[in-house]
């Protein structure tokens, strides 16, 4: 039921988006970016820092409002609705994790995760009841009393995602989720959100720079200079090569842009 749904419904699609940024330098982050993204899939952005993958992530979380171009989100106009609209349909439909975990230090795991859901009005029997079963999702049923304090940056990072699971999100999408971890703890997280997208068929998009992660999923886009260079899926990319010679060349890309720089 997961595959077909891959194929046929769109949850997310940029058509032409650019980004540009005023200032004393405008800097164009994005240039005419098209990319739809069906229901179901793993998805992760790689490119060198600079090359406009977390700008990237921000227009297709709505937390940004592009120069040109159409962002749709199932299949709805974004730039026909108001600020309003468009937080109702980010609350509704996407759950974000970043790389910092942004938990409430005074709060416990349960009450971390309990809080969007208090936001938003949720009547506290079904609101405990959703947090248990988050909870649960992420393997720290056990850990529900403690504090932040007392969980490691791996156990922290699941509390994240099970917060940004509050709301039933049908898109999870993640900056550099496993930034601040060491391998073994990036390994749990990326395992989460492998099952979640498996298992509860949650559309995952992760950015990362981390060439072992995108190899976990079943496409990567790579982004060079705020354009696609290349959107590859699993079935057309070698698992031991593709990923290594995707980065080589982000590097390569990189230190051609650094050359240029220092010759001015």
């Amino acid at each position: 039921m997961i595959t077909m749904a891959k194929q046929t419904e769109s949850v997310l699609k940029l058509e032409r988006v650019s980004k540009l940024y005023d200032g004393a330098t405008p800097f164009l982050a994005l240039d005419e970016v098209s990319l739809e993204i069906m229901k179901g899939e793993l998805v992760s952005i790689i490119g060198p820092s600079g090359s406009g993958k977390s700008t990237l992530l921000h227009m297709l979380g709505c937390l940004d409002r592009p120069t040109g171009g159409e962002i749709f989100v199932g299949g709805k106009e974004i730039s026909k609705m108001g600020d309003d609209e468009i937080a109702d349909v980010r609350r509704d439909t996407i759950g974000f994790v970043f790389q910092s975990f942004n938990l409430a230090s005074t709060l416990s795991v349960f009450k971390n995760v309990e809080l969007p859901l208090m936001i938003s009005n949720m009547p506290k029997a079904e609101r405990q009841k959703v947090v248990a079963r988050n909870l649960q999702l992420v393997g720290l049923t056990d850990k529900a009393g403690n504090l932040p304090s007392q969980l490691s940056g791996g156990q922290k990072q699941r509390v994240a995602i099970a917060r940004a699971l509050a709301n039933s999100p049908k898109i999870l999408l993640a900056d550099e989720p496993t930034g601040n971890l060491d391998s073994r703890s990036s390994k749990e997280i990326i395992d989460n959100m492998v099952r979640l997208c498996r298992e509860e068929g949650i559309t995952v998009i992760i950015v990362t720079h981390d060439p072992n992660i995108a190899e976990r999923t079943d496409r990567m886009v790579r982004i060079m200079d705020g354009k696609i260079e290349s959107d590859t899926d699993e079935s057309k990319r070698s698992r031991k090569g593709t990923v290594s010679m995707l980065y080589g060349k982000a590097d390569e890309g990189a230190g051609k842009k650094e050359a240029r720089r220092r010759e001015k």
